[in-house]
């Protein structure tokens, strides 16, 4: 059995009745986006099931500090994406770690 045989099998048909106006909106957001339906259809699937899949391990990092997650309410909510707060990051660490290093000479 070729491999391309055996991927067949592992693919089942899924389907399901839709009013036109469902497929009219299915059908644009696809145009719009650059995918075909089923990918469409797909890639909604997936980012739905990602919210699932972020589960602590017991005993991980976030398990140990699940009670802190959220408690913080005021402030910026883009630390990670934007450059301006990351401007001056590392800068105090680095004058420490010089002022260390002649100091020990």
């Amino acid at each position: 059995m070729s491999k391309k045989d055996k991927n067949k099998k592992d693919i089942v048909w899924f389907g399901m009745k839709l009013s036109p106006e469902e497929k009219a909106k299915i059908k644009m957001l696809a145009k719009r986006k650059g995918l075909s339906q089923k990918e469409l259809i797909l890639s909604l699937v997936n980012e739905e099931m990602m919210e699932y899949e972020v589960e602590p391990k017991p005993g991980s990092l976030l398990d140990r500090m699940q009670h802190l997650v959220g408690i913080i309410e005021d402030g910026p909510t883009d630390l990670s994406t934007n450059p301006k707060y990351m401007e001056d990051f590392g800068k105090d660490s680095l004058y420490r770690r010089r002022t260390n290093s002649s100091n020990s000479k």
